[in-house]
């Protein structure tokens, strides 16, 4: 197939939506398929001055209104103008749904593209939070409008999560076309194999000898929500003495999960570690991982902890409960208080055979659920789908109310 990816994110940034389409492409090559990645770094440098002096006018419009619709209508813009419509393409796979809608306006009804959804929250309203706007804002309102309209005009739509699905029905028109397909790593990748002494990853069990290791793996924010695994930290020291909690990442919340330590006298018990790319030695040398993300779509993080043997607990946010269904104990109501999951945690740190139990349940379920080459097959039905190459299957039923 000729497949045309598209995306707001560019290359190199730090996004899993990023490292989503980069894996996809490379693996559609290795089959044959002939893949081309267009983003805003794709527009010629002219234009992309010319679509930036209008974002720029209206930006300066009283109120933050202005600023949102030139950024809104630029990303669509930029998108357009980089697509070569000599092309001819099978299907677009758009990995969010403004670049979805520049594909559809560039190439008109000839080419099916399908729109991936990477979001946690509905996409406006993600947007809203992001950036702090008051919900009854013009510029609020006109987030969640403005989606509202992309995703009615989307005929296609691959969720990576169930969540994301269910999320996304509402607001699809009448007879859309949807399918899941789960992030995937690679499995074979991520088992344990003997350490190199060339490896530039920290090894976890020379830093902390003899000591139990918890490790979260994540950007540094709020969404990620390491504040409260360092509250889960505190308790866990007079339940579990020796125990290290490891943060692995950077980001806006750097400064006040240091604070965080400092005030609570955790110096010893939590270490951030910043940000690291090789992550599968990390994941081999820790007892147990452990995801407090508050919002999330398919964490390729968790994915990567079982398929690297590492036991894990996760909050139960967005798709995280259904990547762990095999252990549904794993998956904590995000309402549990910090002391409750420290006792849990201490519970199976405790018992090797509940730990090793878990390990072997979770890696199970991953191993057929959630390779890379059940990601790569279930995306290329839903393109051959799109593009009249199989049979369509059923459409999903639309039952909740969507928003206004």
């Amino acid at each position: 197939m000729n497949i045309l990816l598209t995306s707001l994110q560019v290359p190199g940034a730090a996004s899993g939506v990023r490292v989503h389409y980069e894996r996809l492409a490379a693996l559609l090559r290795a089959q044959d398929h002939q893949v081309t990645v267009v983003t805003q770094d794709s527009l010629r440098p002219w234009v992309r001055r010319s679509i930036g002096v209008v974002r720029r006018g209206l930006g300066l419009l009283p109120g933050r209104l202005g600023a949102r619709v030139g950024i809104e209508l630029g990303n669509v813009a930029e998108i357009f103008c980089a697509i070569d419509r000599s092309q001819p393409y099978d299907v677009v796979n758009a990995q969010d749904v403004s670049s979805g809608w520049a594909a559809r306006l560039a190439l008109g009804n000839r080419v099916p593209v399908v729109v991936t959804g990477h979001y946690n929250d509905h996409p406006g309203e993600e947007v809203v939070k992001q950036l702090s706007l008051s919900p009854t804002s013009w510029a609020a309102r006109f987030e969640v409008s403005w989606y509202n309209f992309l995703l009615r005009r989307t005929k296609f739509f691959l969720g990576i999560s169930e969540y994301a699905l269910r999320l996304t029905l509402p607001f699809l028109p009448a007879g859309a076309r949807t399918a899941v397909a789960h992030n995937g790593v690679d499995m074979a990748a991520f088992a344990p194999a003997p350490r190199s002494t060339q490896s530039t990853t920290p090894d976890l069990r020379a830093m902390f000898p003899g000591r139990p290791i918890i490790l979260n793996i994540g950007q540094l924010e709020p969404r990620k929500n390491q504040r409260y695994l360092v509250a889960v930290a505190a308790e866990l020291r007079h339940l579990y003495p020796g125990c290290v909690t490891v943060l692995v990442g950077k980001g806006e919340d750097e400064a006040l999960l240091r604070s965080l330590i400092t005030e609570q006298d955790l110096g010893n018990d939590v270490v951030l570690l910043g940000y690291q790319t090789q992550v599968a030695a990390l994941l081999h040398s820790a007892d147990v991982y452990v995801h407090t993300a508050a919002r999330e779509n398919c964490p390729y993080a968790v994915i990567e902890a079982m398929a690297a043997g590492c036991p894990t607990v996760a909050l139960a946010a967005g798709g995280s409960p259904e990547l762990l269904a095999a252990t549904p104990e794993a998956s904590v109501p995000q309402s549990t208080a910090p002391a409750t999951l420290a006792a849990q945690l201490a519970t199976l740190l405790g018992d090797p055979a509940a730990l090793l139990g878990l390990q072997e349940r979770q890696y199970a379920y991953a191993r057929s659920r959630f390779d890379v080459a059940a990601m790569v097959r279930n995306t290329l039905a839903f393109y051959r789908e799109a593009a009249g190459l199989a049979p369509l299957s059923p459409p999903q039923p639309q039952s909740v109310a969507a928003h206004a």
